[in-house]
């Protein structure tokens, strides 16, 4: 095997696990006979960076799984306060603030250390100011309505670039022939402007999905009589692009796909043969962003976002209540569940929904 970018041997002294769809957002499909490493870093520090740092907000909203680490807080912004937003969607201020009312100054802070700095700064200009007496007034606050707004922005030229070099990963992933591809390079490597790679937003979705799916996906399909030879690519459902490998594609039928659940974090498979009709690609694909079919979509992705993040603090409560109760009440000496433990465990259940959910 060679390198199709550098044309080099692959070694064992050069090979690397080039994840076809990037890790940091959650992509488990990978291969060491793609590229060498090298060009793994070339890219990981170019294109690959860039998609990464574009669609991180999604990745850290999903808590997606990844091989080494957890993906990164992202910064937000409530009213005038900066926010961070953790793995899985828990927010926190990213620094302390305060305000003066009088003689009395307020202070929120992200936590009681960060707090005690804010009142060690004060005690100099007011020497008098006992700190540990100030910290005992301490209450936390749990605004369940926190609106954060996300600053995300996807597209562009790089953009175009990483997902080109998805659909070309993919393509020899599945035997393709790296020959094939090579009129694609130049535009990957960043030499030339234009490739035949386009935005695609069609009036149905191309892969049904459940309410819980959320998905990135990646379709190979090679089209006898049309002639054409295609990856269409899916990250989060909703970053949606077509790479055409050519146009004058001269083999047999081909199709070949790839579904992974960031949710459930499991391999799908679809029956359905992925079909766009010549008038779905006329009208649906573009060299620019619809950013009116792109912000309707965008704002159902971070919906469904909410909805899967809910679900899984309900199991969290209800398994961890669970839990409780049987360490109070272990299964060898309490078979049976008894009215008194029913009690316990609905009492339970409701004092954390109640602290986690109440408005």
């Amino acid at each position: 095997m060679i390198c199709y970018v550098c044309q080099k041997e692959l070694s064992k002294e050069n090979e690397t696990e080039e994840h076809i769809i990037l890790n940091a957002l959650g992509g488990k499909l990978k291969s060491k006979k793609l590229i060498c490493i090298s060009c793994n870093s070339k890219f990981g520090s170019g294109i690959d960076n860039k998609l990464s740092s574009q669609l991180q907000s999604i990745a850290t909203l999903i808590n997606v799984k990844r091989d080494r680490g957890k993906p990164q807080n992202v910064k937000a912004k409530h009213g005038s306060k900066e926010i961070l937003i953790e793995p899985g969607g828990k927010m926190k201020l990213s620094r302390a603030y305060h305000k003066i009312d009088g003689n009395v100054y307020h202070i929120e802070a992200p936590s009681i250390g960060e707090a005690r700095k804010v009142l060690l700064g004060l005690k100099r200009k007011h020497p008098q100011l006992d700190i540990d007496k100030a910290l005992e007034n301490v209450e936390p606050i749990k605004d369940k309505n926190v609106n954060a707004k996300i600053e995300l922005n996807f597209g562009g030229y790089e953009i175009s670039r990483a997902f080109c070099k998805m659909a070309v990963n993919f393509f020899i992933f599945h035997g393709g022939n790296p020959k094939d591809i090579q009129h694609l390079l130049p535009f990957i490597e960043g030499k030339v402007k234009e490739a035949d790679v386009h935005y695609f937003y069609p009036r149905s979705e191309v892969i049904t999905k459940g309410k819980e799916e959320i998905l990135h996906s990646i379709i190979l399909k090679g089209d006898k009589l049309r002639k054409q030879l295609y990856v269409y690519i899916e990250l989060f459902n909703e970053f949606k692009m077509i790479v055409f490998l050519s146009r004058d594609y001269q083999g047999e039928d081909l199709y070949e796909s790839y579904h992974y659940n960031l949710v459930t974090n499991e391999i799908l498979e679809y029956e359905t043969d992925f079909m766009i009709t010549a008038k779905e690609f006329k009208k649906s694909i573009s060299k620019e962003i619809d950013e009116a079919k792109f912000l309707e979509r965008l704002n159902y992705l971070f919906q469904q976002i909410r909805d899967v993040n809910v679900n899984r603090k309900i199991h969290e409560i209800t398994t961890s209540s669970m839990e409780e109760l049987i360490q109070k009440f272990p299964q060898e000496e309490n078979p049976e569940f008894t009215e008194e433990m029913i009690n316990i465990f609905t009492k339970t259940v409701i004092g954390k929904y109640l602290s986690v959910f109440q408005k």
